[in-house]
């Protein structure tokens, strides 16, 4: 089973929805009107001892990265800010009661720290006899808009003619020489609330990076209907990470949008560089890099979870 696969069979029920489900599953976070006027944004997402976080990796930051994901997907959003978190933890047979604290202060501290204190959950212990099973955490996280009467960057909100930019560096979250930045990154949600004011309705759609470069701007293209082209040398690559393989790692927590033609962008937002990687184009949905005189498809270029796991 290929993760995405699966999650398009989902996306096929969306219609089967009711109308206060005004943003359906396929974008960073779901949107529901609970009132005349009213809305709540949310996500969820979480984190697997051996998948997303190293084994034998403390705890805290497992509960850490879990909150910081969520975070993640809510400046996505651009219009929304956190105000909550619940979470779930399976804890392995084996561990004891001072490691499960330290996961809970994660989850706890981080959440506080980024406005969202952690307000419920569960907790439970798993049955397997493994001794190696890992440590799981899950968080889901409730945002409201920043302001109510402005819309969402979505998903399908790039149009022919936008700009494409990119927050921050991207390649070598996992690497050694990037010192484990997928553990404890800023996500960019004062870029994203920056960027919300600056440009208003020229914002277009946006994606928080996690699944790689080409990867989720091909889940922009595929729901806006258009092609995407970007230049590979003006990727802002991590220093010492190769290209090609760098627009394809993922786990970099940078955001990916598009801005409408002629909309100015300012080089730095809230201390974080942003820079112009390509356009928005007529054609298929797909994600083309030219890289020197040759066009790369990079629309399936980064990370999905299969039944035969792998390397994230």
């Amino acid at each position: 089973m290929r993760e995405f696969d699966f999650l398009s069979r989902v996306f096929a029920s969306n219609d089967l929805l009711p109308r206060s489900v005004t943003v359906p599953p396929g974008d960073d976070m779901a949107v529901v009107e609970i009132g005349a006027g009213n809305e709540i944004l949310i996500a969820a997402d979480g984190v697997i001892e051996g998948r997303h976080a190293p084994w034998g990796c403390d705890p805290y930051v497992i509960g850490r990265k879990a909150v910081l994901r969520n975070i993640s997907d809510v400046a996505a959003m651009a219009n929304a800010r956190p105000v909550a978190i619940v979470a779930t933890a399976v804890l392995p047979r084996g561990i004891d009661e001072a490691r499960a604290w330290r996961l809970y202060e994660g989850l706890r501290d981080t959440g506080a720290a980024w406005g969202a204190p952690l307000v419920g959950g569960d907790i439970a212990r798993t049955s397997s006899p493994d001794p190696c099973a890992p440590l799981e955490a899950t968080v889901a996280i409730i945002a409201v808009p920043r302001r109510p009467d402005a819309r969402y960057a979505l998903r399908g909100n790039a149009r022919v003619g936008d700009a494409v930019f990119v927050t921050g560096t991207i390649g070598g979250a996992w690497s050694a020489d990037g010192g484990g930045r997928h553990l404890d990154f800023t996500p960019r949600l004062a870029v994203a609330h920056a960027l919300d004011d600056i440009l208003g309705d020229a914002l277009g759609a946006m994606i928080d990076i996690s699944d790689g470069l080409g990867r989720d701007l091909g889940h922009i293209a595929a729901r806006s209907g258009a092609g995407i082209e970007i230049e590979l040398d003006r990727v802002p690559i991590s220093a010492g990470i190769a290209p090609r393989a760098g627009i394809a790692q993922g786990e970099d927590y940078e955001l990916a949008f598009t801005v409408r033609e002629g909309a100015e962008v300012p080089a730095v937002l809230a201390g974080v560089a942003i820079t112009r990687i390509g356009s928005v184009v007529r054609g298929a949905p797909s994600v083309r890099v030219r890289d020197g005189d040759a066009w790369l498809d990079a629309t399936h270029a980064g990370f999905e979870h299969e039944s035969d796991g792998g390397d994230p």
